[in-house]
């Protein structure tokens, strides 16, 4: 696949990462005002890259976060309190590195009264169920155009690199987002004669009492006869 076009399909993927889960502006503005948490709360996030031969590298981080009065909505401050990285012993170096790093430059984080993060995406849609459609036909369609088959290894190897860039998009609804999700799939002819596919899925679960985040899951799965490999992304407020 080229440069180009490998571009174009890492376009139709991000836009689903860059879309909220409620949808578009108007949605939004029709969200009702959120009741921030008065003390301090504490933010996971799960990273797992499946890799070849069932390893996968798994990267849990913990944040302390606090939420600040500002306006009709708040800012969230916080700052990094753990960090755990598990992976095969021949990348105990960048593990360690990993280990190492302070992932906290998406805070502070400024929230209207609903809760969706100020000024993160001019993206829209109208809806999760329509972002998922939208981009897996974006995808699919630039697979298609392609001048050859991709083979097996480089179907893996595209799909892989894409739901890197889309597991570390943070959606704009992530502290208060709406509840349910979606899963969809596509298809893939391969060069090489074997049966590819590749699915997208998202679900979120809130407190019902406040609306506020429980769980927020994000996951590509590439499958190429009987392996699969996956990438996810896993946020929680413990």
């Amino acid at each position: 696949m080229t440069d180009s076009k490998r571009r174009s399909v890492l376009h139709a993927i991000g836009a689903l990462a860059l879309l909220p889960l409620a949808g578009t502006r108007a949605v939004a503005a029709s969200r009702a005002a959120v009741s921030f948490p008065q003390g301090p709360i504490r933010l996971r996030r799960k990273l797992v890259r499946s890799l070849k031969d069932g390893a996968s590298i798994d990267v849990v981080r913990e944040w302390s976060c606090r939420f600040e009065k500002l306006g009709a909505g708040a800012r969230m401050q916080g700052h990094q309190v753990a960090v755990e990285v598990a992976a095969p012993p021949p990348l105990k170096a960048m593990a360690a590195i990993e280990e190492a790093r302070d992932a906290s430059g998406f805070l502070p984080l400024e929230l209207d009264r609903t809760g969706l993060i100020v000024d993160w995406s001019r993206a829209t849609g109208s809806g999760v169920d329509q972002a998922v459609r939208r981009a897996l036909d974006m995808v699919e369609e630039t697979v298609a155009k392609a001048d050859e088959k991709q083979t097996s290894k480089e179907f893996v190897t595209s799909v892989g690199s894409m739901a890197a860039e889309l597991v570390s998009q943070i959606p704009r609804d992530l502290l208060f987002p709406t509840p349910g999700g979606h899963v969809e799939a596509r298809p893939v002819e391969l060069a090489d004669g074997l049966a590819g596919s590749f699915e997208v899925a998202i679900a979120a679960q809130i407190h019902a009492e406040s609306g506020l985040l429980r769980s927020f899951e994000r996951t590509v799965t590439t499958r190429v006869g009987d392996s699969v490999r996956l990438s996810s992304e896993t946020w929680e407020i413990l």
